[in-house]
């Protein structure tokens, strides 16, 4: 019996599953494409309080979504007439329409007036969201369409259905230029409060970049219908911020592409300075307009609306040009730059062209993916102008490194010279004397020679060190003459071969003709030598040393590599500092006396080492070019 319970609960499920259906069914909206409209004429303006036509009014026609028929030129308005189903299928039934057009809008229901708006702003654009009663028989909904500016009418379906899911499609398509509206005016003043920050030439930049944000963004929002419909009973100051936005957007933008540009077309700056002070005279325009209602309404039409779009048409028409022309002229930021340059001027460009040669309305939006391009290149252009000042800040500081480094290095061999310089001498000589009274005494004393022997041999020993602290304050390089290193290195292999077969080290030269320096000769052996010893010392059994000489450019190049224990960072920042050495009973004495070799001999010295893997020695000297 248990199969029964499963197919019992199946049924269940399925019921549940056509009971949502069907209830998804009830909540679609219905579409009406069609309707009827009637013009009003200039004559009938002013009887705005009348009620609607009759309806057997031979004045109807007929008309459709999309595509209504175009104004008379001496029409001031028009009705709207279409029949609603009935509406008790729905629990809250409503009325969306999406777009139409028009400053005064009077909706009625069955004769009842059921919505009133009256807009003393030039923006047109509605979008109508009406709760309608519940009733089981059909009723006719007429709309009334005055003060129109040069298009009027529904442009879109109107839908009849639930209030919950039409409320959703009537908030949901102005979200995103809700966002994008916000998220530009933020950057914009985030921009405008940062500039301070900047230099003068840089703030130029950064100013018009955020300009172009804010006019943007303000744009954005001020064509929205959302905002009107928040704010109705205010919104005198959103057709400012939009006239304001307008008059500025354009010679923004020229002011940050003549930047972008470089300053290489005079005409074009000059164009943009004119368009600065038309933009003022558009604006001010408005003011007058908006101040004195009435009186200065062909000035504003003539100035403010058909001039300035058909300057900005000009001059983004004119930036796309040039930036397309210029993107191959610069380098690889600056040619990513005018890619969006162009596509926002193009884009802008094409909207001002569609919007005057349609007959219908048209609400440029190809200006938002244009915007979106220029968006993308200068993120493009930061992200890669911060990676290589990443690069760079991180280069500096390790030269800075590396220089701090150096010169603690310069103080304590400086205070090494001069203390060798002063004492080595002084300490030499009793040394010497020393040396040979225990020579004498191990003569006549047989029987604890070798203890004279070990004291001798660690004078020796002293003397070596003291020997090392006279050439590392004077390396004796009085004497310079040109070397040759081919042969130089060839006498150094046939004097380190031995010991380095003594060591089971293999050393191997690989030396190019022709490399000349200047130098001495001895000096040069001995921190050659130094290097090699050390490298046989670090270098097991069955390793390698390489040592290869070749020109680079104007220098000699010199790598001495062993296949050695190697060393870490913290141990080749100390080579060369004073009683440092990798070596049980080293000094750092030998080191310190080959780097000042080889600095006196304009030479220079580089470590590459890693831990196990061994040590890469890299002196680079001023090559002597052949005559």
């Amino acid at each position: 019996m248990g199969w029964l319970r499963y197919l019992l609960l199946f049924a269940i499920l399925a019921g549940l599953c056509s009971a949502h259906r069907a209830e998804a069914a009830d909540d679609r909206p219905e579409l009406i494409r069609k309707w009827e409209i009637r013009w009003i004429y200039d004559g009938e303006a002013a009887e705005s309080n009348a009620g609607p036509p009759r309806e057997d009014d031979p004045s109807w026609t007929a008309a459709s979504a999309g595509r209504p028929p175009r104004m008379p030129a001496d029409a001031a308005g028009l009705w709207v007439r279409f029949e609603i189903p009935p509406t008790d299928s729905w629990r809250q039934p409503a009325l969306l329409i999406d777009r139409l057009y028009g400053r005064r809008l009077a909706v009625y229901l069955n004769g009842e007036v059921l919505h009133e708006t009256n807009r003393t702003v030039r923006f047109d654009v509605h979008k109508l969201l009406l709760p309608l009663p519940v009733t089981s028989d059909p009723a006719a909904v007429l709309i009334r369409i005055d003060e129109t500016v040069g298009r009027g009418g529904v442009y879109s379906n109107v839908r009849i259905g639930e209030f919950d899911a039409l409320n959703a499609g009537f908030i949901r398509p102005e979200i995103d230029d809700m966002a994008l509206s916000g998220g530009m005016i933020m950057i914009g003043l985030i921009m405008l409060a940062c500039s301070g920050f900047l230099t003068r030439e840089t703030r130029k930049f950064w100013l018009s970049l955020s300009l172009i944000a804010l006019s943007a963004g303000t744009l954005v929002f001020t064509s929205s219908p959302l905002p009107y419909m928040l704010f109705e009973s205010r919104h005198a100051w959103l057709q400012t911020a939009f006239e304001l936005a307008f008059s500025v957007s354009a010679p923004a933008f020229m002011q940050f592409a003549d930047i972008v540009f470089q300053g290489r077309y005079p005409l074009y700056s000059r164009f943009r300075r004119a368009l600065w002070g038309y933009a003022a005279l558009s604006f001010l325009t408005y003011a007058l307009h908006a101040g004195l209602p009435g009186g200065f309404e062909p000035a504003y039409e003539l100035i403010a609306v058909r001039l300035l779009n058909l300057a900005m048409t000009a001059a983004f028409a004119i930036t796309a040009v040039l930036a397309a022309v210029d993107a191959f002229r610069g380098n690889r930021n600056g040619a990513v730059l005018c890619a969006g340059v162009f596509f926002l001027t193009s884009t802008a460009a094409a909207d001002f062209a569609l919007y005057f040669a349609r007959d219908e309305a048209y609400e440029p939006v190809l200006w938002k993916f244009g915007t979106f391009a220029l968006l993308v290149t200068l993120t493009v252009i930061l992200s890669a102008e911060l990676a290589r000042n990443h690069a760079a800040l991180i280069a500096y500081a390790k030269e800075r490194e590396e220089y701090n480094r150096r010169l603690q290095r310069a103080e304590k061999l400086r205070i090494i010279s001069d203390l060798a310089a002063s004492v080595a001498h002084e300490v030499r000589n009793p040394l010497q004397v020393t040396r040979g009274f225990l020579q004498l005494l191990a003569e006549r004393e047989v029987s604890n020679r070798r203890y004279y022997d070990m004291a001798i041999e660690e004078l020796d020993r002293a003397s070596s060190i003291i020997t090392d602290f006279l050439t590392f304050a004077k390396p004796e390089m009085e004497e310079f003459t040109v070397l040759d290193l081919s042969d130089e290195l060839e006498k150094i292999h046939a004097i380190m071969s031995p010991h380095a077969s003594l060591n089971g080290v293999a050393l191997k030269f690989d030396v190019r003709d022709g490399l000349r320096i200047e130098g001495n000769s001895s000096r040069f052996k001995q921190a050659i030598i130094n290097f090699i010893k050390n490298g046989i010392e670090a270098t097991e059994n069955g390793g390698e040393i390489t040592v290869r000489a070749y020109r680079e450019g104007d220098q000699a190049v010199i790598r001495i590599r062993d296949t050695g224990s190697g060393m870490d960072e913290e141990q080749i920042a100390k080579l060369g500092t004073p009683y440092f050495s990798t070596k049980t009973k080293g000094t750092g004495l030998g080191l310190m006396v080959t780097f000042r070799i080889i600095e006196a001999m304009n030479g220079s010295i580089h470590f590459e080492s890693e831990t196990g893997k061994g040590t890469e020695v890299t002196l680079r000297f001023p090559a002597v070019l052949p005559d």
